[in-house]
């Protein structure tokens, strides 16, 4: 019984590693450089050209059959099989000849079978109607595009026809291997199939075109959202990914007013006392969230956050010696009070206050963002509100918004910088209540007091990585003017 479990753990345990290397196959590749893309383009399509002229030559029925079709989708393939995992890849080129649109797409394919096998082959799909290209062009019915790829052994070709398509492959190198079981997937290569997709992560026009984008009369937006993006698509402006994940680091400390002062004493009813006063009051907050975005609009993107926030509140409690013995009636005349009378009487007693919050801040907020050439412009505006874990602490609303305007760089293969400077409008609200004790008394100070930033509005200077289409880092830094100073850095994935 040991044995087997032995060996049902083992055989789960290669189940799973198989699972995840079949994913990495199928996984994302490299970003290609701006500065590369028009020689990849060229080379891709030359390639097309010499497998359709050798199939010309190989099969008489193929030029006659290519006449016929409505697109054809053609890339070489380098695959690889180890004991029981194999896949391959490759770029190809997908063309409508109806339109004379070319799509390059990533084709990528996960194998599960037995044997140990390097190979290198050139497929050709043809496509019979407008349907079969545009399926092609989604990566749908990949299943039947790839059942029987394999050219066999080194010259070797193969025919494979299924409904709506026919597959010719022609062997470069190796020998094939037959597998067990495929997945595969086609996707559209936005690096060099230039479908709008802005190159940073804000809508913007012109900053491609300098990085190696070749203007074509059509391009097709492949995204549900935003909205209208297809027609500004075609007015020449290029948008990102239209989803978007981050997470977000801040760390606030700000200057406080403290308004609405009310005192109680020993548990008693709590109302205004002159003689009670608070002041240096600083407030330092540090909050982790998780924020979720989409471009509804091309120039507008809604998003809705969530996060933890831990933080104190530091002030000094300044206590007029005389008002509070003339409020507990002491009179310092009679012998008994000699010890209270000279701790107080004539005195300004200063006790330092921490009060320590925690909770959750949630929110929703939005952002109009633009770019032109290396210019760009946003305006994030958010609404939150807090959920205090502890009782000392109650959190109101906080309004933040954050005009900005950078300009973008370009680092080649490590993607796009971004640098930029602004302005940080925050308005938040807190509400303090405490007690402490009086030194040398048994009187204790029950308080409620309303507090709000000091400077609403302070400077902003930040940047902003987009190290892929996909993957970007931000750090940011508020100060220069105002009693504030914050740092804020995120890690965000488009998609």
């Amino acid at each position: 019984m040991v044995t087997l479990d032995i060996k049902n753990r083992i055989s789960l345990g290669l189940r799973a590693l198989v699972f995840v290397l079949c994913l990495a196959l199928l996984g994302g590749c490299i970003s290609i450089p701006a500065d590369e893309r028009a020689d990849r383009r060229a080379g891709i399509d030359r390639d097309a050209e010499e497998t359709i002229a050798q199939l010309i030559q190989s099969d008489p029925e193929f030029a006659e059959a290519l006449e016929e079709s409505a697109g054809y989708f053609t890339t070489i393939i380098s695959s690889a099989t180890v004991a029981v995992v194999g896949g391959g890849r490759g770029i190809g080129v997908l063309v409508d000849k109806h339109t004379g649109e070319r799509t390059y797409l990533n084709f990528k394919r996960a194998d599960l079978g037995a044997g140990l096998a390097m190979q290198k082959y050139r497929i050709l799909v043809l496509a019979e109607d407008a349907e079969a290209v545009e399926n092609i062009r989604n990566g749908q019915r990949i299943s039947g595009l790839v059942a029987d790829m394999s050219a066999g052994e080194k010259g070797g070709r193969g025919v494979y026809n299924r409904a709506g398509y026919r597959t010719f492959s022609i062997s470069e190198s190796g020998a094939a291997v037959a597998a067990t079981a495929r997945l595969a997937k086609i996707s559209v290569n936005t690096d060099l199939t230039n479908t709008g997709l802005s190159e940073v992560s804000i809508p913007n026009i012109g900053f491609g075109i300098e990085d190696g984008h070749e203007p074509v009369e059509q391009r097709t937006w492949d995204h549900k959202l935003p909205f209208m993006a297809q027609k500004v698509i075609d007015l020449g402006y290029d948008l990102p990914l239209p989803y978007g994940l981050k997470v977000l680091y801040s760390d606030i400390e700000q200057d406080q007013i403290l308004e609405e002062l009310q005192v109680g004493f020993s548990g008693g009813e709590k109302e205004p006392f002159e003689w009670v006063a608070f002041e240096n009051a600083i407030s330092i907050s540090e909050t982790w969230q998780a924020i979720g975005d989409a471009w509804v609009l091309p120039f507008l993107n809604l998003f809705a956050f969530i996060g933890d926030v831990e933080g104190d509140v530091v002030l000094d409690v300044l206590l007029e010696g005389n008002g509070l013995l003339e409020q507990k009636g002491i009179d310092c005349s009679r012998p008994g009070n000699l010890v209270i009378c000279r701790a107080l009487q004539d005195q300004i007693i200063k006790l330092p206050v921490e009060s320590v919050f925690s909770g959750t801040n949630y929110g929703v907020g939005f952002n109009l963002a633009g770019g032109w050439k290396s210019f760009f412009f946003t305006l994030p505006v958010s609404f939150s509100w807090v959920d205090m874990d502890t009782t000392d602490v109650e959190g109101g609303a906080i309004i933040s918004a954050s005009p900005r305007a950078g300009y973008l760089l370009k680092m080649g293969s490590y993607g796009n910088l971004g640098l930029f400077v602004g302005a940080s409008y925050l308005d938040s609200d807190l509400t303090a209540n405490g007690s402490l004790a009086v030194p040398e008394t048994d009187v204790t100070i029950d308080y409620i007091v309303d507090q709000s930033n000091t400077d609403k509005w302070n400077g902003i200077v930040g940047a902003n990585w987009d190290i892929t289409r996909r993957w970007s880092v931000m750090v940011e830094y508020n100060g220069f003017f105002g009693s504030r100073d914050s740092i804020f850095a995120a890690v965000g994935w488009r998609f």
